[in-house]
């Protein structure tokens, strides 16, 4: 290839993708630098069709971990490959992290480069990190077609937890958060949804044990996608991990709730109701969202009976707003009605939008809710110092022009 086309194509390498299949494809790899310092060895594949008329325009491929097993296990056979062939890939990608099919050392070459034509190993590039005091790690992560999303690493003294997104910005755009401020972007794959978890366990170089999908973007709105990338997470010959250990957060999608429900696994699901009455609600979550209480609460009621999970009720609390005595008294009957347990989140500081609550504005809170019977905890703000509330990082990485808020931060329960 001439040394302009080479170039060309190094400036857009680390944001495109790859054009159609064809005999005078070639394959390129590029070993991406990670802010501040080092090198992340991350592998990501792009190739162009080099034809009379000059470089043609690049288009994307798919993510092989966005493929079903019957589809990988259907392209493998096709290929003229056994059975076994699925497991191998498998093992490579989800137990031994790489981010290269020529990483894979117990695979043909011939089936490498078959499957770098393809397909690509991993989809994301780190970008921007900041690391709090507390140790909360966040990510601003580059995916293949320049659209950025963040992901957020917390560590507690027996676990990490990764909090993972699953949209590029988010449609329901509630009022303290800033992953909404400048709408929805696209959903992600599967594979760029399971790529968080794959990128946390390579920086951290240990398995992580629990994962909240709980950062940018409403799952439920991107159902097939989030329940395919959670499928990957917990399948025994992927990465194994307990359903248990995962944690869906909606601003409350009454269908897919149900339709959560009826999958059958019995993964963690978290409400973030925030107000006790529909008008309250419709302050916080636009009404084009904001689905009666009544059936958003059906919906959590069918979910817990149907997988036998309690549902948490995630509270942020926004002081001269949702903070009043009958507050507090319609969260506690709605907690004991539900049997479920409430999440009080302490909003963080990032804008005079809406006041902070003080300590003292907590506890009473707190305590009330106790006293009324509701099994309740306070979620310990991570990462306050680094703006790790789900959005932040990304907005600030955006042009100038949006104002400011407060928002609620990214954390871990603790009583």
């Amino acid at each position: 290839m001439h040394s302009e086309g080479a170039k060309a194509l190094e400036s857009t390498a680390l944001y495109g993708s790859i054009s159609s299949r064809d005999e005078d494809a070639l394959a390129l790899s590029y070993f991406v630098p990670v802010p501040p310092a080092g090198h992340f060895n991350i592998r990501i594949s792009y190739f162009i069709v080099h034809h009379p008329g000059g470089l043609q325009k690049t288009v994307k491929i798919r993510n092989i971990k966005s493929l079903s097993k019957d589809e990988l296990a259907a392209w493998l056979i096709g290929h003229g490959q056994p059975a076994f062939r699925r497991a191998q890939i498998y093992d490579w990608l989800y137990r031994k992290w790489v981010t290269a099919f020529d990483d894979m050392r117990n695979i043909p070459t011939s089936l490498h480069n078959e499957l770098a034509t393809r397909f690509s190993a991993f989809s994301i590039i780190p970008i921007d990190r900041q690391t709090a005091q507390d140790g909360a790690t966040k990510f601003l992560l580059k995916l293949s077609d320049a659209n950025t999303i963040e992901t957020v690493i917390l560590h507690a003294a027996d676990r990490y937890t990764v909090c993972i997104s699953t949209q590029v910005g988010c449609p329901v755009q509630c009022a303290f958060c800033a992953s909404g401020r400048h709408g929805l972007v696209r959903n992600l794959e599967p594979g760029e949804i399971v790529d968080q978890v794959i990128f946390a366990c390579r920086h951290l170089g240990v398995r992580i044990s629990n994962v909240v999908v709980m950062g940018m973007g409403e799952p439920l709105l991107n159902l097939h996608n989030t329940i395919a990338a959670l499928d990957a997470l917990c399948d025994p010959e992927r990465m194994a991990m307990s359903a248990r250990r995962i944690t869906i957060s909606t601003s409350g999608i009454p269908d897919g709730i149900r339709a959560l429900a009826d999958h059958g696994v019995p993964w963690n699901l978290a409400l973030s109701l925030h107000a006790v009455t529909d008008k309250k609600r419709a302050a916080i979550i636009p009404a084009v969202w904001c689905s009666p209480l009544s059936t958003v609460l059906k919906a959590c009621e069918y979910y817990k009976q149907t997988t036998g999970r309690v549902v948490t009720l995630e509270y942020t609390l926004i002081p001269g707003k949702n903070d009043y005595p009958e507050d507090c008294r319609g969260l506690a009957s709605i907690a004991t009605t539900l049997h479920a347990k409430v999440n009080v989140i302490p909003l963080s500081a990032t804008g005079a939008h809406f006041r902070v609550p003080s300590q003292k504005q907590i506890r009473d809170f707190v305590h009330e809710l106790q006293r009324q019977g509701a099994p309740v905890t306070i979620r310990e703000s991570k990462g306050a110092s680094i703006e790790a509330a789900c959005g932040q990082l990304r907005s600030r990485d955006k042009p100038a022009g949006g104002d400011s808020e407060a928002t609620a931060t990214s954390g871990t329960e603790s009583l």
